[in-house]
């Protein structure tokens, strides 16, 4: 059970890392719709709080989340 569930983390953590490294462009960082539209719960919800922000700390901050999934993932496969 341990492995499944950290094998989810670590896909769910690559997921997070692809779409803020690759898919996502400078405006969706200021995204200013409702929070759930787009599917990205957690990217809208970290959008809104540091919306005032630059958007390299954002992206950075994403980028950070998606590598702690990955590291968490890990840790509970080993």
């Amino acid at each position: 059970m341990g492995t499944l569930i950290g094998i989810l983390a670590i896909t769910w953590g690559i997921f997070i890392l692809y779409s803020s490294l690759f898919k996502m462009k400078k405006k969706d960082y200021k995204n200013q719709s409702p929070i759930g539209v787009s599917g990205y719960f957690e990217f809208e919800f970290l959008f809104r709080l540091l919306s005032k922000s630059p958007w390299r700390v954002i992206k950075s901050l994403t980028i950070l989340i998606g590598l702690s999934f990955v590291t968490v993932g890990t840790t509970i496969i080993m």
